[in-house]
């Protein structure tokens, strides 16, 4: 099972990335004609506004696939780069994020995962997961459909309330 979540976009992040873009062409125009020292400003503020072009716009796609849960980090639609996997057999538990069921973990050292969309209306749920060497928080969104095949593989840990 698939699912793409589309992270919420930071207003300034964008407005940070047209500017970079527009002052770095007009740096490299006028480094065309005959400035030089504006034309290697204009290159460095290009490749500002690239990498900023790609953290203004990210989208994680999280992949379900027999008990185990991969998360991909997708930036502008061009870069992929896996995040996260985590085999559902270790779970600890699946609840959402203000549950009384996690009280007990709020206070543990856990190595805590942002994958969530940050959006308003959306929903997000915890996932402790006990790993080899640390436990984490994971923070995720969670579509009707997985959070029901989650369940019906670990029917005790996962909380909906």
């Amino acid at each position: 099972m698939e699912i793409l979540i589309k992270r919420k976009t930071n207003p300034v992040k964008s407005i940070i990335t047209y500017a970079l873009t527009i002052i770095a062409v007009i740096c490299l125009f006028f480094g065309l004609i005959g400035y030089l020292t504006l034309m290697l400003v204009g290159i460095v503020l290009a490749l500002a506004a690239y990498f900023s072009r790609l953290n203004a716009y990210v989208e994680f796609e999280y992949l379900y696939l027999s008990n185990e849960l991969s998360i991909d980090r997708i930036l502008a639609k061009s870069k992929r780069k896996r995040m996260a996997e985590f085999n559902l057999q270790r779970m600890e538990v699946l609840a959402p994020v203000n549950s009384h069921h996690l009280d007990s973990y709020r206070n543990k050292r856990c190595k805590a995962y942002d994958f969530a969309s940050g959006q308003e209306d959306s929903r997000p749920y915890v996932l402790i997961y006990s790993g080899e060497t640390e436990m984490s928080k994971v923070k995720l969104d969670m579509p009707e459909e997985l959070l029901k095949a989650i369940r019906d593989m670990a029917p005790r840990k996962v909380f909906t309330d």
